[in-house]
């Protein structure tokens, strides 16, 4: 019987070493596979796209997985106890951000395996919850294809970002994984049933409409309307509205030292929350209407005391309505307004 020489030994060697590597980088493809593939099948069965993932899912699609992951998952994190506070908005937050889940699915055609969007909960989830380091909603993160500490390693949305709901989410997404989200598919605000209903009751009213307009009978012909419209743009103007409707900003944010805390002055230029609007907005207003009060009815007192009596109180609540002002925007920006006397008066 011959003996084999070392040379077919080492061709044994390596055919057997090359089958047995092929054989596990098989199994871990089609292990990848399965992964996505559950992850689609679950996707599918969420109306808006969004998964909803508790432990068990947690470890079957993050922690258990070898990185590099074939995929990337942005989680939601959501408590349904904390709902009924409004402060944290995260009804609302939830909505947007499967909003930002289904219009991605949309815009990819459903073919993007690259990102997925889920949510946990954290009265079925509190494990995976201490898992990440959550202790404070709202929080969005992100679990990139190599993070293994899913506490250090995946991304955390600044919260500050909420304010402008789902565009800002669509943006950290972009900017993190290099994907395109692409436009939010808003549903309409009517529908077309709706549209129908509306026009059929003009089409109805129209005729009793056109009487009351050609009588004068409207509230269009009522001076007090015009003059309330009036203060109410007045105030719309000066109190940063249409700020706050362009950038959705929120009336206050919570504190991120003290969840139970809220915030209703930022301090900083960089952002401008609702109640400091309107609230800035509101002294405003006084200052106005004291100076319409002054200027349109004051004039027909006949009583000199009364008129320097009205004078004196409107000059004094102008002052410091106008000081509160200053004063808040020294607080917030840091520049100080300074009054200087003319040299000559030196």
């Amino acid at each position: 019987m011959a003996i084999p020489s070392s040379s077919a030994y080492l061709f044994l060697l390596s055919f057997f070493t090359l089958s047995l590597f092929l054989a596990i980088s098989t199994a871990e493809s089609e292990s990848e596979l399965e992964l996505v593939a559950d992850l689609q099948a679950l996707q599918s069965e969420s109306k808006s796209g969004v998964i909803h993932l508790d432990d068990r899912t947690i470890a079957k699609f993050l922690t258990s997985p070898k990185t590099p992951r074939p995929y990337s998952i942005l989680i939601f994190f959501d408590a349904t106890q904390l709902h009924d506070k409004t402060e944290l908005h995260l009804r609302e937050l939830r909505q947007e951000f499967a909003l930002v889940a289904s219009s991605f699915i949309t815009n990819h055609n459903n073919s993007n395996t690259k990102l997925f969007f889920a949510d946990i909960e954290f009265r079925e989830s509190q494990s995976s919850f201490h898992l990440f380091g959550v202790n404070s909603l709202p929080h969005i993160r992100l679990v990139g294809p190599t993070a293994k500490s899913l506490k250090d390693e995946s991304e955390q949305m600044d919260q500050g970002d909420f304010s402008r709901l789902a565009e800002s989410m669509a943006e950290f997404v972009e900017s993190r994984t290099k994907l395109t989200v692409g436009p939010i598919h808003r549903p309409p605000i009517l529908s077309k049933t709706q549209m129908g209903l509306i026009v059929a009751l003009l089409l109805i009213s129209s005729p009793f409409i056109a009487k009351k307009i050609f009588a004068g009978e409207t509230l269009l012909h009522d001076p007090k309307i015009w003059l309330s419209g009036a203060v109410f743009i007045y105030f719309f103007s000066v109190s940063g509205a249409m700020h706050n409707i362009i950038r959705k900003m929120p009336m206050f944010m919570v504190d991120r030292n003290d969840p139970n805390k809220l915030i209703f002055f930022y301090q900083g230029s960089g952002m401008q929350l609702g109640a400091e609007g309107f609230a800035v907005g509101f002294l405003y207003t006084i200052v106005g209407l004291l100076l319409a009060f002054v200027t349109h009815l004051l004039v027909y007192v006949k009583n000199a005391k009364a008129k320097r009596v009205a004078m004196v109180f409107a000059i004094c609540v102008s002052f410091w309505a106008v000081q509160k002002v200053i004063l808040l925007d020294n607080w917030k920006t840091g520049y100080g307004i300074h009054g200087f006397w003319p040299s000559s008066w030196n």
